[in-house]
Parts: structure tokens; sequence; C-alpha cells
């Protein structure tokens, strides 16, 4: 090689290694991945990647192809009911792959195949814990992409969509977005725990050379989820929720119990207040009030005026208002009302009566605050007596009683038009020949 042309050939070789070296975590072609990556991988070196029989078209699904590289001899649809497991299945009519039910962390039983050649866990006797939540969303794993899906237990696990090993690339998620380049950054700090979905997760430089979550520990494997203490994540026994709906209260005794999300992951109650603490009690879930009064409302607390108000904790209680006394007054709330009375004597109660000569009395609450005497009806008006504190009839007859005047006129005792019994009824016998008798008019 003449001098110009080595000069050049070391300056290419310097710049590779540069470009090398400020990418950090290069990755490179991994054999044994399903992707044959030239110039890195060939026949020689790999022929499990490499197989010359792999021909896309020839109708086989052969090693090195699968659904993304071929889709014509890798068609799931097509492939499915052949008896063999190809890529993108889970099992095909009578060959689980050797998988069975305890395998896949369903318990014991027989694992069966769906049509679609999917693992059917209905015969298995228990049920797998998801991975991850189930949301649309992804990672890195080393240098593979990995999104959260439906797996053959039945259950949400990672699995890999993306290996950036086969393009000489690294998995970079800095940005928030799980994908193949040519360089990484950190994303977490070195020696931290966490809980990802119910994988136990440490940061540590990864296999892209930088540092990122990597599995610890799988906790869904053994039934088990994760629960992280804000230090360190452990796997722990699945918990359940010891009430319905986040927002519900619960009283116990008078202290409010609020449903929320524990740090489990389960709904749990959770101590809210004390109903006492704010003049209330506990009733139904909810911190409600004893109202000592209605709005409004007043009242004599000795010479004191009460009114009922609404205290902070929004219920309704006596408040002392005006003293009475300072201005020599009582407090006086016989009349439903609380008010400020020269002191006096009251002669009666509410609700008695007594007559004064034919009126009629009645037991009133003065403007003073004491109960006296106030003329109510006169009895005479209505041609009555007042007695014992009532107007009553000062009745003439019986009902049904007869009577004759001298012999000419025979009456009737007949309720006049106050209630009362009195003779009426007049009839002068003399006019039809007659004479009265008894209280009736007879023939002679």
């Amino acid at each position: 090689m003449s001098g110009k042309y080595r000069h050049l050939y070391l300056l290419l070789v310097l710049s590779g290694l540069v470009s090398w070296g400020c990418a950090k975590g290069v990755g490179k072609a991994v054999c044994g991945d399903g992707t044959c990556t030239a110039p890195t991988e060939d026949l020689a070196n790999c022929p499990q990647d490499c197989t010359p029989a792999a021909e896309c078209g020839n109708g086989d699904c052969e090693p090195g192809e699968t659904a993304d590289s071929c889709f014509a001899d890798c068609d799931p649809a097509l492939l499915c009911g052949n008896g063999e497991v190809d890529a993108g299945e889970h099992c095909d009519g009578a060959n689980l792959d050797g998988m069975t039910c305890a395998g896949l962390s369903a318990g014991d039983g027989t694992l069966l195949c769906s049509t679609s050649c999917r693992f059917d866990l209905s015969s298995c006797s228990g049920t797998c814990v998801d991975q991850c939540s189930g949301e649309v969303y992804s990672r890195c794993n080393g240098n593979a992409v990995e999104e959260c899906q439906r797996g053959a237990n039945g259950c949400y696990q990672w699995l890999q969509t993306l290996d950036c090993a086969g393009a000489e690339q690294i998995c970079d998620e800095a940005d928030g977005s799980p994908g193949c380049a040519d360089s990484c950054t950190d994303t977490c700090v070195s020696g931290s725990h966490r809980c990802f979905g119910n994988l136990s997760q440490d940061c540590a430089t990864g296999a892209n050379g930088c540092l990122q979550w990597n599995d610890a520990t799988d906790c869904s494997a053994t039934g088990l989820v994760c629960a992280f203490d804000g230090t360190t994540a452990v796997c722990e026994a699945p918990c359940t929720d010891a009430c319905d709906s986040a927002g519900d209260g619960m009283c116990l005794v008078e202290v409010r119990h609020e449903c929320v999300l524990g740090t489990a992951g389960c709904l749990e109650w959770q101590e809210d207040q004390d109903c006492t603490a704010i003049g209330r009690y506990c009733s139904g879930g909810e911190c409600l009030c004893a109202d000592a009064c209605t709005a409004g409302q007043t009242r004599c607390n000795a010479n004191v005026i009460q009114t009922c108000t609404t205290n902070t904790s929004g219920c309704r209680v006596w408040t002392d208002g005006t003293n009475c006394a300072a201005t020599s007054q009582i407090c006086n709330d016989a009349s439903g009302t609380a008010v400020c009375a020269t002191q006096c004597t009251s002669v009666c109660s509410s609700g008695q009566t007594q007559c004064s000569g034919a009126l009629v009395q009645n037991c009133t609450l003065l403007g003073t605050g004491c109960w006296g005497w106030v003329d109510g009806v006169n009895c005479a008006a209505t041609g009555k007596l007042c007695t014992n504190g009532a107007c009553v009839c000062d009745n003439q007859c019986d009902p049904g009683d007869r009577s004759c005047m001298m012999i000419h006129y025979a009456y009737e005792c007949v309720q006049d038009g106050n209630g009362c019994w009195d003779w009426g009824n007049e009839d002068f016998c003399m006019l039809s020949g007659q004479i009265c008798l008894l209280g009736y008019c007879i023939t002679p």
C-alpha cells in the first residue's frame, strides 16, 4: 500500500474509533437471536441464524424467518393448525411445546390449546399474576424493546417486540419512548430500587452500557405482587380490597374512616376525622351535626337571651346575646321569643279562663312578659251565661218536652239559633176550636 493510501486508511480507522467511543454502550449482533445480521454474522460463524435453507416464499416457515421478516411463509393464520408450534404461536393442537399449567404459574389441571393457537387456562386450577398493568407502554430490557401484552398464561407480561442488538444498536428510553438508538442515556440512579408492575427492579449498568432498571425478581412468577416501601421493593402476597370505592366513608365509634388506595395497590380504610373534635357525631360514614336548636330560635338562659346560630363546624348551637340584667330587667321567653321585660308576677297560666260577669276572660301573655287576665267573649250577646270560664246555655226546657199556656196555646221544646233549648213552635189551639192539653191541641 502506498504511503498516500496508508495515511488515508489510518485516518478512516481513527475516525471509526472516535465514532465508536462517542456512543455510550453501542450494541452488537447476537448469534442465536433468529436474525442473520451481516456482515458480522454469516453461515460459517452463525449457522443457526444464517441457515441456507431459509428461503422466503417457499411456503415453509424456517429457522431465521418470522411473520415480520417473511409473512408469506410465516402467516400465523396459515400456520395455526399444522401441529407445529411456529413463530408467534403458544401451541398448536395437542402440541403444547412441553408447557403445563404449573409451568405457566396457573396451578394444576390440564393445559389446553385454543383454535387460535394460544394457551387456554380454563381447565387449570390456579390463576396467574400480572407482571405489568396491561396498559399500552413499553420498556428497555437490556438491548431489547418489550411491550406489556397479554401473555401465554393469560396474564399481562413483558414480551419482546424488537431486538436492537440485531441492528448493532442499543435500547434507549431516556425520552420516555423506548427504542433502538446508537447511544443511550442513564435513566436511574445506581443502587436505587423500584416496583415496575409486579417486577422488582434494581438500577445498575445494563447490557446497553447505561444505568437502567434491571429486573431483579419477577414476583408474579410465584403468585406474589411487588410492594415498594419508599426504599426497597419486595414480593408479598396479593392484597384484597377492604372497601368498595375510593371516597366511601365508614364510622368506627365516632371516628370517620375513608376508603383510599393503599400502598399495596388495594383499597383500604384509613382514619379520616374524629367527629367529636368538630362538635359532630359519626353516622352513615359522615360527620353529622347534632343541632341543639333551629335557626333563628331564641330562649332565655337565666337573664341572658340566647339565639340559635351556626358555628364554625356548620352545626347549630345556642349563642349568648343580650344580658337583660344589665338594664334591671328579666329575660322572658313565655311567648316563644325571648325578650327583656320589666319584672312582674303572673296571675294565671297559659290556657286558663275565668268569668267576669257575663265576660269570659283568657290568661294572656302581657307586654310586661307576665301572664294576666284579658276580656274575651261576652256570653250575654248570645243569650248565654258565663260559667267556669265558658259561655253556657240557660236552657228553659229539655228536648222533647211540650207544655200549654192556659188552654189556648201549645208549645214544644226546640233548639234556638245559639244552640240553647227553649219553648217554641207555638200553636194557637182556639183557631181550630180546640184546647191545649199536655202541650197538644185537642178537640174538647
